[in-house]
Formats: structure tokens, C-alpha cells, sequence
């Protein structure tokens, strides 16, 4: 079985909005959507709340992402001198705290400058997320990636997957797990979450296992790799066994290590009868090395910079 990934572009903004509203408890943790098409004076698309009663306002800038600096006080000022009628508004919503929002801005790229400016500001909830869209089988998901830089420098992966897909159950965020949280090094964080979403995408069945030991990737019966993290790097073991494991710190050795993952997955039988030395050492066909460096080269490289 061989799954074939591709990247294209984005979805039109009303499904765009759609695919994010049905996902707003992974744009922010807890959160649920209030308003799918809020259509705000200053541009805002959804409005969350989220569990302690707060309005989180997503923003998609697909168009204006360099604005995102002189957006979030043209919301701020609007939330201001509307947050009474804001608040009579929502209140049966779940919003109780008008005076606390949040704001998310949803862009397929930021500016570095844009980028450096919100980390910049103080006392301001604000989140900036990459979208991707890519094609598995044919199937639409769109990746989002956590940009903002904080002062635990993570990048968080998610995987919105379509309803009526293949019908797997959103992987677990990175850098909510305790694997992620055990990793001190940024750049490492950037790079377990590019293996997650890499190992995720392969196939919406896979699940995503915390044990004491790790992180276990399975596809039913089939383990396509066990994970085991350290303050400055993770090591990836393919398939059931802990032969010839591989330490993941810089992209050369995410490439190997999820190449390694990707054989077992594309071979008939995977991990079935065989050890893990054998899989890893597998060569890929040239064009799927091509599809994996199209996917994955730009955000690693961005992880690296980082």
C-alpha cells in the first residue's frame, strides 16, 4: 500500500473558515466555536470562546498577513468599545470575559518581520498559525502549524482532516504530550513535530500512543515506530523492535528516520516478520524521496533557522 502526498493550494476562504471552525478545540485548547462566519467590522472570520469564558477571534490573512501588527489594535480598540454588547451578544454562548480576548491569525506564510513584532509585544493573547494544504490520496487536510514565538519556542503540528475521510481521530498535539514536553531544545521541538505530522499524514488510521517509555506510532496491529525523547533530541525506533535506532537532532537525521518510517508503511506486510534493520535500510523510489523533500524542506528549514 502506498500512500501518495501532495501539496496544492489552500481551500477558497468560506471552506477555509468551515475546516477551521470545526476544528476551533486545536486552534485553542478547550475552545468551542461560537460564531462560523462572524464577518467583523475589522475583519475578523470565527469567533471561539474558550473554557474560562473568553472570546478567542480568528482572523484569516491570507491576503494581508503583513497587517497582522496594525490588525490585532484594530480588533483590540473594536473589542473595547463594544465589549458590553459583545458580552450581551455571547453571553448564552459561553462568553463571560469580553475584557480577555484572544486573537488567532490564520496565514499560508508571515513575514519575519511580522513574526518578530508579535513576539515582541506584551500582555496581548495573540497566536499566529501557518495553513498547508496537502492531498493524501486525494483526501484534503490542512496543516496548521503554530508560529508564534514564545518563551517555550514551540511549534505546534496539527492535522485537520476532513469529516467523511478515512475517519481517524485528530493526532495528539505535539507539544501538548509529555514526549514534547520533555525536549528543551526548540529547534528538537520544531523537528518532533515535523515527524509527528510526517507519520500522521501516511494514513489517517494511525494512532498516537503516550507511554512511560515514549511515543508508540501503530496502524492497527502494526508499529511503525516507537519514540523516545531527550532534552536534546528524540530517538526514533522503526517497527515493533528497538534495533538500530535512529537519534534525531538536526534534518539529515529527521530525513533518515522518517524515511525508515515511511518503508515499513509502503511495504506489503510492513512490519510483519521482519526486523527493524531491515526496514530502515530500505531505498525509496526517487519519486517518493521527491515527494517527501517537497513537503517537508521548507519547514524544517524554517525549524533549523529557528
Amino acid at each position: 500500500m502506498r500512500s501518495r502526498i501532495e501539496r496544492t493550494s489552500l481551500p477558497d476562504l468560506d471552506a477555509l473558515r468551515g475546516l477551521l471552525g470545526e476544528r476551533a478545540g486545536q486552534i485553542r485548547e478547550g475552545a468551542k466555536l461560537v460564531d462560523a462566519d462572524a464577518q467583523g467590522p475589522t475583519g475578523v472570520d470565527l469567533i471561539v470562546a474558550n473554557d474560562e469564558g473568553s472570546p478567542v477571534f480568528v482572523d484569516i490573512v491570507l491576503d494581508r498577513a503583513q497587517e497582522v501588527p496594525t490588525l490585532i489594535f484594530d480588533h483590540l480598540d473594536w473589542v473595547e468599545r463594544n465589549s458590553r454588547l459583545f458580552l450581551k451578544a455571547y453571553a448564552s454562548d459561553g462568553i463571560s470575559k469580553a475584557d480577555e480576548p484572544g486573537f488567532v491569525f490564520v496565514a499560508d506564510e508571515f513575514p519575519p518581520g511580522v513574526v518578530r513584532a508579535v513576539g515582541a509585544m506584551q500582555g496581548i493573547d495573540v497566536r499566529l498559525i501557518r495553513a498547508e494544504y496537502l492531498l493524501v490520496d486525494g483526501s484534503g487536510d490542512v496543516l496548521l502549524t503554530d508560529v508564534t514565538p514564545d518563551a517555550a519556542g514551540t511549534a505546534a503540528d496539527i492535522v485537520v482532516r476532513r469529516p467523511g475521510g478515512d475517519g481517524g481521530a485528530p493526532p495528539t498535539r505535539s507539544d501538548e504530550s509529555s514526549s514534547g514536553r520533555r525536549i528543551e531544545s526548540n529547534a528538537v521541538r520544531t523537528l518532533m513535530a515535523l515527524f509527528t505530522s510526517g507519520v500522521d499524514g501516511l494514513d489517517a488510521r494511525i494512532t498516537q500512543v503516550e507511554t512511560d517509555s515514549g511515543t508508540v506510532f501503530a496502524l492497527g496491529e502494526r508499529t511503525l515506530a516507537r519514540v523516545a525523547v531527550s532534552p536534546g533530541s528524540f530517538t526514533v525506533s522503526p517497527g515493533d523492535r528497538n534495533e538500530n535506532p535512529i537519534v534525531v537532532s538536526d534534518r539529515v537525521s529527521l530525513e533518515r528516520a522518517l524515511n525508515a518510517v515511511v518503508s515499513l508503511f509502503v511495504r506489503d506486510g510492513g512490519t510483519q516478520g521482519e526486523s527493524a534493520t531491515e526496514a530502515a535500510t530500505v531505498e525509496l523510489p526517487e519519486e517518493e524521496k521527491a515527494e517527501l523533500a517537497s513537503i517537508w524542506e521548507s519547514v524544517a528549514a524554517q525549524g533549523e533557522a529557528g
